[in-house]
């Protein structure tokens, strides 16, 4: 298992990373936050990781640096390492991935994409623990009322992010009117 931190401008993006075979598959992102808390969220996730840091070789940290300055990519997500999810989780994943760019979902519009109406809370679990945040765009996922619920790296960021797509926010913390859902 390896581990990387990525630049994405000023910021430090964590990535563990590992092989399947000759494959290379990712295993976690982290969102940006200091080098130091990086390192000691993987080791203490990640411990049998014992090598220095080791760059990905098949271009998935230029993707994901990318993807958080809000550029447009392609993502294949037979990068991402599903195994360990359970069914829903991966539905869940999935679907999330088919936000496009500039849009947003809901997280009951989500429940009901992959069959399971009534199910938001359970998909904001899901989104809370996403393994894959900024490829799997978790952020992209608001409340029903437009309001933007949580994200892992605060309300600030998941802001940022959305308007580096070109998602309007407006004063009152809320997706613009009429906004563009997925």
């Amino acid at each position: 298992m390896y581990y990387q931190m990525i630049k994405a401008g000023k910021e430090n993006i964590g990535l563990v990373w590992d092989y399947k075979g000759k494959k290379q598959q990712i295993r976690k992102i982290y969102l940006p936050a200091s080098k130091r808390k990086l390192l000691s969220r993987i080791r203490g996730e990640f411990p049998a990781i014992k090598q220095p840091e080791c760059r990905i070789k098949n271009g998935a940290d230029r993707l994901i640096a990318e993807l958080y300055k809000g550029k447009k990519r392609k993502v294949i997500l037979s990068m991402m390492d599903m195994e360990k999810l359970k069914p829903f989780q991966r539905q869940v994943l999935q679907q999330a991935c088919r936000i496009p760019r500039g849009k947003v979902a809901t997280y009951s519009g989500l429940a009901e994409k992959v069959g399971k109406p009534g199910a938001a809370r359970a998909v904001g679990t899901v989104m809370a623990n996403n393994p894959f945040p900024i490829v799997i765009p978790c952020h992209r996922v608001i409340r029903a009322d437009g309001t933007l619920g949580g994200f892992g790296g605060g309300l600030e960021m998941k802001k940022k992010m959305l308007k580096s797509e070109g998602v309007k926010i407006n004063s009152r913390e809320r997706v613009g009117a009429g906004f563009r859902r997925a």
